[in-house]
């Protein structure tokens, strides 16, 4: 995702732009409706760290974590649309997205403990 920015600010060329805008935008889409399609409380570490790398907050769906999960994309969304429409400069919205993505990728190495059945 760091390095979808540097090459979206390094082309000044607009359709060049929103065409790798609407490309990582169907990339985020199909990984989150296959997230959420194969669910379930018992997926492999390996599956959700590859899929966490390439969108992060995906391992949270995988995990049926489904609001943090929600929320990370949608954080993520917004800060590029804020960098998108000059709100926040380049050098913030890097830092955002990073360190984002670091806290949902170090938060899957928390394991979630739920009651017993009785």
């Amino acid at each position: 995702m760091i390095l979808l920015y540097f090459i979206y600010e390094s082309i000044t060329f607009l359709p060049i732009q929103q065409y790798l805008f609407s490309g990582w935008m169907i990339l985020v889409l199909l990984t989150v409706s296959f997230s959420i399609a194969n669910a379930h409380e018992e997926v492999h570490i390996s599956q959700r760290f590859g899929f966490e790398l390439l969108v992060p907050g995906v391992g949270h769906l995988l995990r049926k974590q489904f609001i943090p999960g929600l929320s990370i994309i949608l954080l993520l969304i917004i800060i590029h649309f804020m960098y998108m429409f000059r709100a926040i400069p380049l050098h913030l919205a890097l830092l955002l997205t990073l360190s984002i993505s670091l806290f949902s990728f170090l938060s899957l190495f928390i394991r979630t403990y739920k009651k017993a059945d009785n």
